[in-house]
């Protein structure tokens, strides 16, 4: 069985078990764990990439494919501690623990660079589901991060406020999770799991602008270093994944959009 199998448990999981092992490294940071996919050449850029509620560091590798890009990049999958990611939402539920999850992705950022050769200027976080949240949050509190990208995440009404990082969000208008409009978050019609802010009132309070500054299709634009890609019809799910999703209990799969992709050359393209 390989590295990754050994952390998967659970029904589910086992639909993730081809992650492959080479080329990666599990490293401890005092009780936590990441995993690396060092680059082939120092001076490149890092990511951490951050997985979802209930899932695990294999999965969010799998799911994206960032390690399939060819690009020289060094990556980072943490692992959540057991109660999930604390993301900032003071009413989540079940309630997450006490720790400083910015502070670790933080860590997860300093070894890539004082271990790995990373560029310290040019340090990104992308997250999905709660791992989004944890992104946003992130690229509010860390101030010499490049960029942050969401997808399917959120924020707290209690943490939405104006920032210089530049953001990438993928949200949808038909999200049975996370609602666009914002209000409560919910797995499958289950309880409250915290509130969120709509997505375009996320996005003004981070920008500054009332409204998109250009659009083009699902791609606006909200100033100069902000995008956002709104979905119509696209279910709680990563966008243009090959991994095998349950369209069933998450919704449509977005097959228009490559999420990956889009993500990695918007931090490409920063100056």
């Amino acid at each position: 069985m390989c590295a990754w199998a050994k952390l998967l448990t659970g029904g589910l999981a086992l639909l993730w078990l081809t992650v492959p092992a080479w080329a990666q490294e599990v490293r401890s940071l005092g009780d936590r764990k990441a995993w690396v996919r060092p680059s082939p050449e120092k001076g490149g850029p890092a990511l951490v990439v951050l997985h979802a509620s209930a899932s695990t560091a294999g999965q969010i590798e799998r799911l994206t494919g960032f390690s399939q890009l060819e690009e020289k990049l060094t990556l980072v999958y943490p692992e959540a501690a057991e109660g999930g990611w604390n993301d900032g939402r003071p009413d989540a539920f079940p309630a997450h623990g006490q720790q400083d999850d910015v502070a670790f992705v933080d860590q997860c950022l300093n070894l890539a660079v004082t271990e790995y050769g990373a560029d310290s200027r040019r340090l990104f976080v992308v997250g999905f589901d709660s791992g989004g949240d944890l992104a946003l949050l992130c690229g509010l509190r860390l101030s010499h991060l490049a960029g942050v990208a969401s997808c399917m995440g959120g924020l707290s009404p209690a943490l939405g406020a104006s920032s210089t990082t530049p953001l990438l969000c993928i949200n949808s208008e038909s999200d049975p999770c996370f609602p666009f409009q914002g209000g409560p978050i919910r797995y499958f019609g289950g309880r409250s799991r915290g509130q969120i802010l709509a997505s375009d009132e996320l996005m003004r309070r981070w920008t500054g602008q009332l409204q998109p500054t250009a659009v083009d299709g699902i791609k606006e634009s909200w100033g100069p270093k902000a995008v956002r890609y709104r979905l119509k019809s696209a279910g709680h799910l990563w966008p243009g994944t090959e991994a095998p999703v349950s369209e069933q209990m998450f919704g449509p799969l977005a097959r228009e959009l490559n999420a990956t992709q889009v993500i990695w050359d918007f931090f490409r393209g920063l100056p």
